[in-house]
């Protein structure tokens, strides 16, 4: 069953319940506004004809216009609602719009008369006890039943679907909204709601269908994203999943975003070490999965490519192909739900990423796309040289060299200094990978398991003891056998700023920090560097910060302290991410902290990075 997304605030509130204790099995079960009943499904109660549960029928008495919710509670079973007029016909219905398997109902009474509430189960194992309850909800100030309304880029605006509003042909209703579109126009119309299932459709002025989206924004949120192709008006229609007629409340959005695409529909072209900005919308191709982009570049037989696609408009999904012929493919291969695919190119010539999402369905955003190419792996056995900034692909396999602990691993070298800082980051989607940094007297360094987060990357960040030439093993987790391609990258920081002073990072650098004794303090007295950021241009800002000896946490400021926005956990693992919106040449403060009360000292990196 799919969930509704989780709601730090409710819009709309129910009114005081009273409560009201079990009830017999045997009379009628009546129900009234402000009470909450409770009862047991049995084997001796009737089977519906549908989902051969035992159900109950509670009557209630409504008038026209009353706005009821409805919650169906059950510990022992997947709760499912039903709400049905005197003659009959449904008025609402839902299965799991509550916490956990519990329903949710929403409804604006139609007539005033005598209402049927059938308390079931949505599969045929329904037994236990239950509660009901019935209270009201305070509706958003909304366009009438009926009228359409206009929307203008920028614009957020509440709507509710009715009774008197108009109904789809397969029966739920659905509210008009009007939008106004210059040609070339990149819009993002967003619809959310808690109380139903978001359905999206949008016309184009001849008419013509320009998308449609369910649960483009993730559980039961919905999104078109468009560019208007012809100048005029656009029809967006707001109605709920499925052919119940649905009632209740939603939000309604149009956000305008600018940037640098390609024409929807065309393939265009990236480099190796190029990052690029995306955008799936109307006008692209539909494959499989929906919308899709094509990016082309050139590679070399035995060459390694990595492709990293990234969004958090949509699940992203990448395939990699030679003409005709696919090569590899990619989901979650990356952070969170960002693609990332890592491959040996068997030929030489023109290869094509295809960009999509992976949940078929019309929806789109923007995204970004990296490509990096790297040499062959080394030979298999033999120590290989990695030089500061460099970003290396290697593979494990069966002659590689053979370790006590079973298995196989390659072995890394590099020239450092005594007091020098170490960034060393280890990736494959093959393998869970392992990653240790020995000295040059053979001491241990440091070790790693998966310290870039929630997946089974590694990472170490180190300063180094003594100088000469020291060397990274890199293998599998555990004892069994390892195999396929990874890539290494080492990185050297500059000189960490002293404890106390004031920093700064610019828009697409990545700084090696340390927290420490005589470092700025929070209000809980922890230890906190401050960098300023005073960005170029305008756009969306993201921060993170990464430590593997600490819980990172971080603080957005404007330049008089006062703070914008704070994260604990949104990145991967414990690692913390900000997304802001930011002014050109405004002065903003970023606080590097450590979660919780305790002084937490050690090693962090920072990094800032600044899109459209």
């Amino acid at each position: 069953m799919r969930r509704p997304p989780a709601r730090a605030v409710r819009l709309f509130v129910p009114v005081a319940l009273m409560a009201v204790g079990p009830l017999a099995a045997q009379g009628p079960r009546t129900i009234g506004v402000g009470q909450i009943v409770a009862d047991s499904l049995t084997a001796r109660d009737p089977v519906g004809r549908s989902r051969r549960s035992p159900y109950h029928v509670w009557t209630l008495d409504g008038r026209r216009g009353q706005r009821l919710v409805l919650d169906l509670v059950a510990p022992d079973f997947d709760a499912y609602l039903v709400l049905r007029d005197q003659e009959g016909y449904v008025v609402g219905s839902d299965d799991d719009s509550g916490d956990e398997r519990n329903s949710r109902l929403h409804a604006i009474l139609p007539r005033d008369g005598r209402y049927r509430v059938v308390a079931t189960a949505f599969g045929e194992d329904g037994r236990g006890p239950y509660t009901l309850s019935v209270g009201g909800w305070e509706a958003p100030a909304a366009p009438a039943a009926g009228a359409a309304a206009s929307l203008r880029p920028g614009e957020t605006k509440d709507g509710l679907l009715e009774p008197g509003d108009e109904a789809t042909g397969d029966g739920p209703f659905e509210d008009r909204w009007t939008l106004d579109a210059r040609a070339g126009e990149r819009l993002r119309i967003e619809m959310r709601s808690d109380h139903f299932d978001s359905y999206l459709t949008v016309l184009g002025p001849e008419g013509q269908a320009v998308g449609s989206d369910d649960d483009g924004l993730g559980d039961r949120d919905a999104v078109v994203t468009m560019r208007a192709a012809a100048a005029g008006r656009y029809t967006v229609f707001a109605s709920s999943y499925g052919e119940s007629p649905t009632t209740g409340a939603y939000r309604i959005a149009v956000v305008e975003e600018g940037g640098d695409f390609a024409e929807p529909g065309m393939a265009a072209a990236i480099a190796p070490g190029e990052t690029r900005e995306g955008r799936l919308e109307t006008g692209d191709p539909l494959g499989t999965r929906g919308l899709e982009d094509r990016w082309t570049f050139t590679g070399r037989a035995g060459q390694v490519v990595r492709v990293d696609a990234i969004s958090s408009a949509f699940d992203s999904y990448a395939v990699l192909t030679f003409g005709e012929t696919p090569v590899d493919s990619n989901d979650d291969g990356g952070d969170g739900n960002n693609a990332r695919l890592m491959t040996v190119l068997p030929n030489s010539g023109t290869y094509t990423i295809v960009v999509s999402a992976f949940t078929e369905g019309r929806s789109g955003g923007r995204y970004t796309l990296a490509l990096e190419a790297s040499g062959p792996p080394p030979p298999a056995g033999q120590t290989a040289r990695i030089a500061p900034g460099q970003r290396l692909a290697g593979r494990l396999e069966p002659d590689d060299r053979s370790r006590e602990g079973g298995g196989n691993e390659d072995l890394w070298e590099f020239d450092g200094r005594a007091g020098q800082e170490v960034m060393i980051e280890l990736r494959s989607g093959a393998f869970d990978t392992y990653l240790q940094l020995v000295a040059p007297d053979g001491r241990s360094v440091a070790e790693n398991d998966d310290g870039l987060g929630d997946g089974t990357d590694s990472f170490i960040m180190a300063a180094l003891a003594r100088s000469g030439r020291h060397r990274i093993v890199v293998r599998g987790f555990g004892d069994r056998e390892a195999r396929g391609l990874y890539e290494l990258g080492l990185s050297l920081g500059g000189a960490i700023s002293r404890p106390g002073q004031v920093g700064e990072i610019q828009a697409g650098e990545t700084l090696l920090g340390r927290l420490e004794s005589g470092d700025s303090t929070v209000g809980d007295s922890t230890y906190a560097d401050i960098y300023r950021f005073r960005p170029a241009r305008a756009g969306e800002v993201t921060i993170d910060l990464r430590s593997s000896d600490f819980d990172a946490y971080l603080i957005f400021q404007d330049a008089s302290a006062r703070t914008l926005a704070t994260d604990d956990d949104s990145g991967t693992g414990t690692d913390a991410r900000i997304t802001a919106r930011v002014s050109a040449g405004v002065t903003y403060r970023i606080v590097a902290n450590s979660y919780g009360e305790e002084r937490e000292t050690g090693m962090y990196r920072l990094a800032v990075r600044l899109t459209p």
